[in-house]
């Protein structure tokens, strides 16, 4: 029995710290995605509204890719370095877009990814196996928070568009 209780309890160690790694992976994968469809909306969009935030976003996200690749390097895991092909086909049909098209699916992009975020952040707030990942998606989830908020606002005012 006492065996069986260390393969349990080595089992959940692993488990919790491969959700670790997919959270890190996921995470960098849609900052990755987020900061090209920031570019994508500073270059392209026709609402300014959308422009803007944009470059917020580009901005912030930016910052958030850099200490997501530091933390990695740190835990020895690997991210993204570059889109996947889920985030290259999702790219390439927005950018395929014009006018508000492209910006109303561009927003909504950027909120399911970001909503994505919002959940995997609070989850490892709280569930992270390690303190350190833990304490990132602590400090950033409020932040996160309030760009996927800024986000909803933008198509609040985008929604009557053409």
């Amino acid at each position: 029995m006492a065996e069986n209780e260390k393969k349990i309890d080595a089992a959940d160690i692993t488990a919790k710290q491969e959700a670790d790694a997919r959270f890190m992976v996921k995470t960098t994968s849609n900052v990755l995605l987020e900061v090209e469809l920031g570019k994508l909306a500073q270059a392209r969009a026709t609402a300014p509204v959308v422009r803007t935030y944009g470059a917020g976003l580009v901005q912030n996200r930016l910052e958030l890719l850099a200490t997501l690749r530091k933390l990695a390097a740190a835990k020895n895991l690997t991210v993204p370095a570059a889109l996947g092909e889920d985030e290259q086909a999702a790219y390439h049909e927005i950018s395929t877009r014009a006018g508000t098209q492209l910006d109303k699916q561009l927003m909504a992009l950027l909120i399911k990814t970001q909503k994505q975020d919002e959940d995997g952040f609070d989850d490892m707030s709280d569930d992270a196996y390690d303190g350190d990942i833990r304490g990132f998606a602590a400090k950033y989830l409020t932040p996160v928070q309030e760009q996927l908020a800024g986000a909803k606002k933008v198509v609040d005012t985008i929604e009557d568009l053409p």
